[in-house]
């Protein structure tokens, strides 16, 4: 670190490549988007190099890791759009999964369990409003008609699920992302 403090590149590029490969596969097992984890990833090492003299840990490896996760809590944050759910978390998640990781397997099990309990937990009408919407791939209106309510409350019980799914994702995203 101190010779990073320095600004040696050399010793840099050696950390670089050391943690760059670990920080990536963990940032896309939890954003599964290989553009947004090599981003995130990416803006941390920047961020470090930029800010290298005013660091004062020792635990480099433990400062980028932390850094990530604090990275990562603030896109989950920010993004207007949760929908990490179900369907969309699990087509991601097999199209940037090449290999059979027992551990990527178990997280996603977990994840579709906890997206499946959610789903149970909605009140009845939220719930079927919410299923024919995202397992039938049925559109608003085509909601409305069939359970003769009207678009608005269709859409209203589509936001409120999509809201209840979004905060127990984000606590579980939390508590996973403060053990990593």
């Amino acid at each position: 670190m101190e010779q990073i403090k320095r600004s040696n590149q050399k010793a840099f590029g050696v950390l670089y490549d050391r943690l760059s490969e670990n920080m990536y596969t963990k940032a896309i097992s939890i954003l599964c988007n290989e553009s947004k984890a090599k981003d995130i990833v990416q803006e941390v090492w920047i961020n470090f190099w930029e800010r290298r003299q005013e660091i004062k840990n020792d635990n480099i490896e433990g400062y980028l890791f932390n850094a990530l996760r604090f990275k990562i809590y603030n896109e989950f944050r920010n993004s207007k759009n949760y929908s990490i759910l179900r369907d969309e978390y699990i087509k991601s998640y097999n199209e940037n999964t090449a290999s059979n990781n027992i551990e990527e397997n178990i997280n996603l099990t977990d994840t579709e369990k906890l997206i499946n309990n959610g789903i149970e937990k909605l009140p009845k009408k939220c719930r079927q409003v919410f299923e024919l919407s995202r397992n039938d791939g049925l559109k608003n209106d085509e909601i409305a008609f069939k359970l003769n309510i009207s678009q608005r409350t269709v859409e209203t019980h589509i936001s409120n699920a999509i809201k209840v799914l979004k905060s127990n994702i984000v606590i579980v995203l939390i508590f996973t992302l403060s053990n990593f």
